[in-house]
């Protein structure tokens, strides 16, 4: 997998989605870590497809031995360059989050953002959960977050929001009703488009194309089941302490996966 042009325009990819409660998100993914795991020594964690490493950071606020997986360079750099701002010590790596090794395992990984969908076949989803889990401790928690199955259908977008800091301000597009469906690949070819303005600068102006697939929760049992690699899973509607069920209610607007090597 290649690192699309869309995420090295890092500043603006962090101002894009940082937009959310980090520290409330991290609060449930050690209530995970507490109601599903049973994982002893330092606590450690390790966030999959990082980028900026928000939740990395906090934990590293935290005290936790933190570490920020991505395959772009430019995501990691930028990461710890925010990491050493904010005084707190983060370690990065450059891989390919279905075939890594770390030094140690660690006791909670997450995969947040949807990022899961850029593994496009089953044989990388299984790949993928077979290293997470050589790289958990026995006990550990593996937290993936992905959209609600009831909301990745078309009819949804284009999916169009801002966000603006002091120096920056962002437009974004994430998905157009017109991009091509797959449906035997189950791959959609989605567009994204950020408009960058800045002060004194001229508009920017980026768009891409990438294939990603969005799983299902039946298929993705299946694919956890295959890989061998954890021994229960948990299912839940959204990141609340503790979590409504993923269900068909409106209490339930994500998918979240809880697995326990």
């Amino acid at each position: 997998m290649s690192t699309p042009d869309f995420y090295r325009n890092v500043r603006a990819y962090d101002i894009a989605f940082g937009d959310r409660d980090f520290h409330a998100e991290c609060d449930f993914l050690n209530w995970c870590l507490l109601a599903h795991g049973d994982c002893h020594g330092e606590p450690s964690f390790l966030e999959l497809a990082c980028g900026p490493a928000r939740h990395a950071r906090e934990f590293a606020r935290r005290g936790w031995h933190s570490i920020g997986l991505d395959m772009s360079a430019d995501m990691l750099e930028y990461a710890a360059r925010g990491a050493e701002q904010e005084q707190v010590k983060l370690e990065t790596r450059c891989a390919d989050m279905c075939n890594f090794t770390l030094p140690e395992p660690v006791c909670l990984v997450a995969n947040m953002m949807e990022s899961l969908t850029h593994l496009l076949t089953n044989d990388q989803v299984v790949a993928h959960l077979r290293a997470v889990a050589r790289n958990l401790r026995a006990g550990g928690v593996y937290v993936i977050e992905m959209a609600h199955p009831a909301g990745i259908w078309r009819e949804s977008l284009p999916n169009r929001w801002s966000a603006s800091a002091e120096d920056m301000q962002v437009d974004i597009v994430f998905g157009l009703r017109e991009d091509p469906y797959d449906w035997i690949t189950q791959q959609w070819t989605v567009t994204t488009q950020l408009t960058i303005r800045e002060p004194g600068q001229p508009e920017r102006f980026v768009e891409e194309r990438n294939n990603h697939r969005w799983y299902q929760p039946q298929e993705l049992a299946a694919l956890i089941a295959l890989s061998g690699a954890f021994s229960q899973v948990w299912w839940y509607g959204d990141m609340l302490v503790p979590p409504p069920a993923l269900d068909n209610s409106e209490s339930s607007n994500r998918m979240i996966v809880v697995l326990r090597r």
